[in-house]
């Protein structure tokens, strides 16, 4: 059950690699996993990072922590003995969903092939850029264990080899005293991508897709060359497809984590599930990164597609 929105309430969702803050703003703390807040080093930054967020009303403030029991406990108690009212959350929605038609997802581009998603499947997706794009720019999907990908500029379409598999090594986060829950960093060819621990990379016929154990996600990931042409007519054309296509919806750019200027979209099929769409030129590559739920994303979710679009880079490339 998703928390309050009113006035004066705070959720804090804690997973074993951040801690989630939505109130007023919607804070994501990679440095404070929830082991440190078990082992006490991250408890104080918490209740500090709390408190900043509901400065306001603090502490007349009503605080949900979702969390384990024994983290639940520790934060909950915590809280209380500052003088604000914590209660743990509800347990989230477990029960799996059925498993929905095969829906055809139509791709930003005159190209594009249709994706169909059985459970989320898998899905093409093409993109032309001019006339000189569409002499350059070839196939490029996204796998989404179905859906295609919404990466408008395409490398050139080839038959790829069968791909090796995937090198996955941990690397632990940071933190100033306790050792938090390990990341797995996934590298494949030419991609390197931080995720939670316990995701794996697939290379479906050329789709790379990034699945855990959460059945209802999958990160897709691209790097298209844009070869010769220039960076604006490759983001002039995504904002192009994404004007012309109803399943496409834009949302507000942002900054991707080396300071880029990123274009974002939101893609739905219509079964149910969306796709968030970041994507940027960088290092005359396109790169996009697509956050693919069931239904619309959960904390947990958001933070993992986070994950993997805060640290997404080619290898070589600096």
């Amino acid at each position: 059950m998703s928390a309050p929105t009113l006035p004066g309430t705070l959720t804090i969702t804690v997973l074993d690699t951040a801690t989630i803050f939505e109130g007023p703003d919607t804070v994501y703390r990679y440095d404070l996993p929830g082991t440190g807040i078990i082992d006490g080093w991250a408890l104080p930054a918490v209740l500090d990072q709390a408190k900043e967020l509901c400065s306001l009303n603090w502490p007349d403030v009503e605080v949900i922590v979702d969390a384990d029991d024994p983290t639940t406990e520790v934060l909950t108690r915590s809280l209380l003995n500052k003088g604000v009212a914590a209660y743990p959350s509800e347990v989230l929605r477990e029960k799996a969903l059925p498993e929905p038609e095969e829906v055809p997802l139509t791709r930003p581009t005159r190209r594009a092939g249709r994706h169909r998603l059985e459970g989320l499947p898998v899905d093409p997706f093409h993109v032309i850029v001019g006339v000189v794009v569409l002499a350059i720019l070839g196939l490029s999907w996204w796998v989404v264990g179905g859906t295609r990908s919404p990466a408008p500029a395409a490398a050139p379409a080839s038959t790829a080899p069968a791909a090796p598999p995937v090198t996955t090594s941990a690397e632990p986060v940071t933190s100033t005293s306790s050792t938090p829950e390990p990341r797995a960093v996934l590298e494949h060819e030419s991609l390197r991508v931080e995720v939670p621990r316990g995701f794996h990379l697939e290379d479906r016929e050329g789709l790379l897709l990034a699945t855990g154990d959460d059945p209802d996600l999958r990160i897709r990931l691209a790097a298209d060359p844009v070869f010769t042409v220039p960076p604006e007519e490759v983001e002039a054309q995504i904002h192009a497809m994404i004007d012309t296509d109803d399943t496409l919806h834009p949302l507000d750019p942002e900054r991707a984590a080396r300071g880029l200027q990123v274009i974002r979209y939101r893609e739905t099929p219509g079964d149910g599930s969306e796709v968030t769409w970041h994507t940027w030129i960088e290092d005359a590559h396109q790169l996009s990164v697509g956050c693919h739920t069931r239904t619309e994303p959960t904390l947990p979710q958001k933070a993992a597609c986070r994950m993997a679009f805060d640290s997404v880079e080619l290898l070589g490339a600096h």
